[in-house]
């Protein structure tokens, strides 16, 4: 009797990514349209969303297919996954319900800690991989495993936060999550797939750690932010000259004239533009520390959050799950003029949201875009994932 043919392990976790980012982004849409009852702050709601929820699923999808590969082992069945993914989608399922018209701290707390449990049987597998691999770098993949951990870690603080009726908590935990996360996970690929934070065609280890020191400070502030309302100037000023520092070292490094051929590749060009924008997030991030240097804290709002969020994540994400869901379809084409059209739609809505700093009737249009994005993107790519594999692959 013939096997069952393996199932790939990014389908089922980028449909659950796709489901939840049309989810959160249309309940944000609707939030900021017409609000409705939730069971403690939208805006909380929001970060643990937008950061927390299809974000993973899209990194785990990510890992499943791109790890193994990494280390010399073969592809992962994604029936492995079964349990974890379906605790990671109902979990999320609980918190839109709570989020909406149940508005229930109860059922809220039973939806995070049922994604937590997912996700952290994820991660688990993950490690699992690691500890076999049979490849001698694997630094790359004990790397993306620490941050996916690290998101479980932040979810299951979330449900105890809820369960404690503690909404600063649940707050913290969305940032570490994002922060130390979603976000170290994004510069850990940014240097395993594209040359931007390599040297002489080689990655150049101390760049990414630079990466990932800027990263974490900028989490530490942010973490930090309920007790330093008005952090003193001996710790913002180096603070921001850090960042600004960082900022010009990220500029130079994708800027590099013996880039300028691989940048008519269509994915590194996305991949470029993404780390342009987290380049323009680290500046902005130290002209507000610079801002609060001077009494003038809060001045630029969430911009610097927003561009690392939305312009690099953002745009870094939608790049390369689009290029594993057309690759393992079998597209020779990964980067197409439907997918150049989503990444205008993307950077759009990105600077509409950078506009409603300055001016809030932009945050609806942005709120849309992303809504619309998200659901142009599950259209296009979720019926390829449900079929699977169709052709040989050329790319």
């Amino acid at each position: 009797m013939r096997a069952d043919p393996l199932i790939a392990p990014h389908r089922p976790l980028f449909l659950v990514g796709g489901l939840l980012w049309v989810s959160s982004t249309v309940w944000w849409m609707v939030q900021l349209w017409e609000p409705t009852s939730t069971p403690l702050d939208v805006t909380i709601l929001h970060g643990l969303l937008m950061g927390l929820s299809f974000m993973p699923c899209f990194i785990a999808g990510f890992c499943f297919t791109t790890v193994p590969r990494w280390l010399g082992l073969p592809p992962v069945d994604a029936r492995r996954l079964s349990a974890s993914v379906t605790a990671l989608l109902l979990g999320w399922l609980l918190v839109l319900a709570a989020a909406g018209p149940l508005a229930s701290m109860t059922l809220l707390t039973w939806g995070l800690a049922l994604a937590a449990l997912g996700l952290a049987g994820l991660s688990g597998q993950l490690l699992g991989l690691c500890r076999r691999g049979a490849a001698g770098d694997a630094h790359h993949a004990y790397a993306v495993t620490s941050g996916l951990a690290v998101c479980a870690l932040a979810l299951a603080l979330a449900a105890a936060g809820a369960a404690l009726m503690q909404p600063l908590l649940i707050r913290q935990a969305a940032r570490l999550g994002l922060w130390f996360g979603v976000a170290t996970v994004f510069a850990v690929a940014l240097q395993r797939l594209s040359p931007f934070l390599h040297q002489q065609g080689k990655r150049a280890p101390w760049l990414l750690i630079l990466l990932l020191l800027g990263i974490w400070l900028r989490g530490g502030l942010d973490l930090a932010a309920p007790w330093l309302a008005a952090p003193p100037a001996w710790m913002t000023m180096p603070a921001a000259l850090a960042c600004m520092g960082l900022a010009a070292v990220l500029l130079k490094a994708s800027l590099r004239r013996e880039l300028a051929a691989a940048l008519r590749t269509p994915l590194l060009a996305q991949l470029h533009l993404g780390i342009l924008w987290l380049a323009l997030s680290f500046a902005l991030e130290a002209a507000a520390l610079l801002l609060t240097s001077f009494g003038q804290a809060g001045r630029l709002g969430l911009l610097p959050l927003h561009a690392l969020s939305l312009g690099f994540m953002g745009t870094t994400l939608l790049a390369m799950v689009s290029r594993v869901s057309a690759v393992q379809h079998g597209r020779s084409i990964a980067v197409d003029a439907l997918l150049w059209a989503l990444q205008c739609l993307l950077q759009a809505s990105t600077l509409a949201r950078m506009l409603g700093a300055m001016a809030p009737e932009m945050l609806g249009p942005a709120a849309g875009g992303f809504a619309l994005l998200a659901v142009g993107w599950t259209l296009r790519y979720g019926p390829w994932l449900l079929r699977g594999r169709t052709k040989p692959a050329k790319d």
